[in-house]
């Protein structure tokens, strides 16, 4: 877990210390102000599900996302954000498979400079983790994320953003015929790709 965030966290200081020309808005680029942001983002995502009893393995799983919000000034950002992580293909004519972690809270993200589209992002939330098989157990609990990208411009307000980040939280207790198992926590370090649209701007 130690490797995965340092690794995240020099991706995100590449995002906010590479050189800010090469990323740079052209001010007819910024002629609207958009106030609402939505975006959607898919990649992968790297999760590790651990307990007091089993520390697991990272498996490679299908990462989704879903935001939106409103702007505040050019320097931030704040919304909703609906994560997932897919572990096993959910069957409506087989109830016992299935298997997920997903993340609902809420996100800031922060431009150090306006005049670029650089962004390090930070949420928290409630994790919910659904396991359908026979022996599975769901259970919920406290999640965050951080992590940071940066925005590609491309026709009118919108824009492709490759995005690294962090998540992790806990998962509750689960009950087992010997002992409950406690300290149930997921952890992911997830590279996805992002379209963002902006709308609902003014001229200045």
């Amino acid at each position: 877990m130690r490797r995965a965030a340092i690794a995240v966290g020099c991706v995100i200081g590449f995002f906010l210390f590479a050189p800010a020309r090469a990323f740079q808005v052209s001010p007819a680029q910024r002629q609207l102000d958009p106030r609402w942001w939505v975006s959607g983002e898919f990649g992968d995502g790297q999760i590790k599900l651990s307990s007091d009893r089993q520390q697991g393995e990272r498996v490679s799983t299908f990462a989704a996302g879903f935001a939106g919000g409103r702007h505040i000034g050019q320097w931030a950002r704040v919304g909703l954000k609906l994560n997932g992580w897919l572990l096993q293909a959910f069957d409506y004519n087989d109830p016992t498979v299935g298997e997920s972690v997903s993340n609902t809270g809420g996100i800031v993200d922060v431009f150090p400079w306006p005049s670029h589209r650089l962004f390090a992002r930070a949420g928290l939330g409630w994790a919910s983790y659904t396991n359908n098989r026979p022996t599975g157990t769901g259970g919920n609990g406290l999640g965050w994320e951080t992590g940071g990208g940066y925005e590609i411009p491309l026709r009118g307000h919108l824009a492709l953003a490759p995005v690294v980040e962090y998540a992790a939280g806990g998962l509750g207790t689960a009950d087992d015929p010997v002992a409950p198992i406690t300290g149930r926590k997921y952890s992911v370090v997830e590279f996805k790709l992002a379209a963002v649209c902006r709308f609902g701007g003014h001229r200045r």
